[in-house]
């Protein structure tokens, strides 16, 4: 970042916070430093032909280490989560396709979370799960840290009151709720009601089983939802009513895990839009500033002035900067941006690594060609697992 120099992005169609379309995006030092500006004397200028310009998406469910697998289940439709989850149990030592989740392989698997992400143009993801040590470290997309959370009822029962009485209350609480679509999935609102857990800063991810009234009683409580269509669908054959929550703004989306998941957060973000629930404005916001106010990040999820530079620039695939993203993949990300600092993009866009003082190396992308900051490149080289239609050279 030091030898860095600012980069003006131009012929841009820059998302604002108020909505509205700017042609440029000025970054320095890692921030943004002005929207609809002229570039400075030094500037290095990027003319990004009309693509848009949207703040780094955001992840709010995902379980990292989970994502080298397939999707896996043993029944064509289950009732509850916990019916999938005890399926599991007797599989992790003979099946296939789960011998990878062994403990020597966490750091890779962690990996494989990341470059999901990252590929996807995700710059900030939720993980559902302890701050391992290798999120700690340098890792291709920013990691939340100041989160409580319990897996479920299911898992930790009474526990977890404690979890979340010991959880800042400027925090948020996270946990699995209402996780089907049997009566025991429905009641679980009260059971978490009458451990003091719906509460202003509980978040609850799936709750395929609420009901109009169990969504006004989170609502009124100042709690919030975290919905995964694709992974509801997979699981249960249908997913939550979610439209009460996103008219309250308190709903965000997450891609979960790809033992249940679709591939990436583009992809959810295009099963969410197949349920005709929500306008593609309406989703665009359950990845950006839905998803910043439910996990209490302050400051992103927004491009303006002296905010952090987290950046996705996508193809204009439609003229509405919604729709291209709610009908995204991850070949129509053009770059993503984190704190000034290209992660992946396209070679065209090489001069963004240039003049972010980031070396770069080649990599392909389900068959298309693309640049990778150094440092990814070095470590996945380095890695036996890969991520499916990534490759660096």
């Amino acid at each position: 970042m030091f030898w860095s120099r600012p980069i003006t992005f131009v012929n841009a169609q820059v998302v604002t916070a108020g909505g509205r379309l700017a042609r440029t995006l000025r970054v320095r030092r890692g921030r943004i430093d002005g929207i609809d500006v002229a570039p400075d004397k030094g500037d290095e200028v990027l003319d990004l032909d009309g693509g848009f310009v949207l703040p780094g998406l955001i992840n709010a469910h995902d379980h990292l280490e989970l994502n080298s697998q397939p999707r896996l289940k043993w029944r064509e439709r289950y009732e509850n989560a916990r019916e999938w989850i005890a399926d599991f149990q007797p599989r992790f030592a003979s099946d296939p396709a789960l011998a990878v989740t062994r403990p020597e392989t966490l750091e890779e698997r962690l990996w494989i979370g990341g470059l999901k992400n990252l590929l996807a143009g995700v710059t900030t993801v939720c993980h559902h799960n302890p701050l391992h040590r290798p999120l700690r470290r340098r890792f291709p997309v920013k990691v939340v840290e100041r989160f409580g959370f319990s897996h479920s009822l299911h898992i930790d029962g009474d526990d977890v009151r404690t979890a979340h009485q010991r959880t800042p209350a400027d925090w948020p609480w996270i946990i699995h709720a209402a996780e089907g679509v049997d009566a025991d999935a429905a009641a679980e609102l009260d059971a978490l009601d009458r451990l003091g857990c719906v509460a202003p800063n509980a978040v609850f991810v799936h709750g395929v089983a609420f009901g109009p009234a169990a969504a006004d009683r989170v609502i009124g409580a100042g709690a919030g939802l975290i919905w995964c269509p694709s992974s509801n669908q997979f699981l249960f054959g249908k997913t939550a009513d979610v439209r009460a929550f996103d008219d309250a703004d308190r709903l965000a989306l997450g891609s979960d895990s790809r033992l249940s998941g679709e591939r990436d957060l583009l992809d959810e973000l295009n099963a969410a839009h197949a349920t005709r629930q929500l306008s593609a404005e309406g989703i665009a916001r359950t990845v950006t500033t839905g998803a910043a106010r439910l996990l209490r990040l302050t400051g992103s999820a927004v491009l303006e002035s002296g905010a952090a530079a987290d950046l996705t620039v996508l193809r204009a695939t439609e003229s509405c900067p919604f729709e291209t993203l709610a009908g995204a993949s991850r070949s129509d990300v053009r770059l993503t941006m984190i704190d000034g600092q290209p992660g992946i993009g396209e070679p065209a866009l090489s001069r963004a690594f240039d003049a972010a003082g980031v070396p770069w190396a080649p990599a392909t992308l389900d068959g298309s060609p693309r640049l990778v900051a150094r440092w990814i490149s070095r470590h996945v080289s380095q890695m036996n697992l890969r991520e499916p239609g990534f490759e660096t050279c």
